[in-house]
């Protein structure tokens, strides 16, 4: 059960930009072999990107968030950038453009997403909870 709650405490450590606390966890999640891992992280990086994106986006708002989050976060740039553009516009309905994407590599882009998405946010701590609530709430609907 631990595990569980080290996904919301790398949400919290992400949210707050405590990236030593990130990497941290991150291995240890790594190790554990991420027990149901993609279910917290693909719900959390789902409702960022919902909230983050009008109903109304365009496939060009997209590309540029992708861009934005590829130079934010060097660590993506040897992501595919036009599976990052699919990833994104997956979570926002058009579900057919992810799927050749293996799912180790969507994991990485949902997170490295998941940071920005956060940052670009900022939200306060009862603003944080109630999102971390939201994730772990929406995850065990598939666990």
């Amino acid at each position: 059960m631990r595990a569980k709650a080290e996904f919301g405490d790398l949400i919290r450590a992400m949210a707050r930009r405590e990236w030593g606390a990130v990497h941290q966890l991150l291995d240890g999640l790594e190790t554990s072999g991420w027990r149901g891992g993609t279910q917290v992280i693909g719900a959390a990086f789902a409702i960022a990107v919902n909230d983050r994106f009008a109903t109304d986006h365009s496939p060009a708002e997209v590309a540029r968030f992708v861009t934005e989050t590829c130079t934010q976060f060097p660590g993506a740039q040897s992501l595919p950038t036009l599976q990052m553009e699919g990833l994104v516009r997956a979570a926002l309905g058009e579900v057919g453009l992810i799927d050749n994407l293996n799912s180790e590599t969507a994991l990485q882009m949902q997170i490295v997403f998941l940071g920005k998405l956060l940052q670009d946010r900022d939200p306060n701590e009862a603003q944080l909870e109630e999102f971390v609530a939201d994730v772990q709430r929406t995850a065990a609907e598939y666990l």
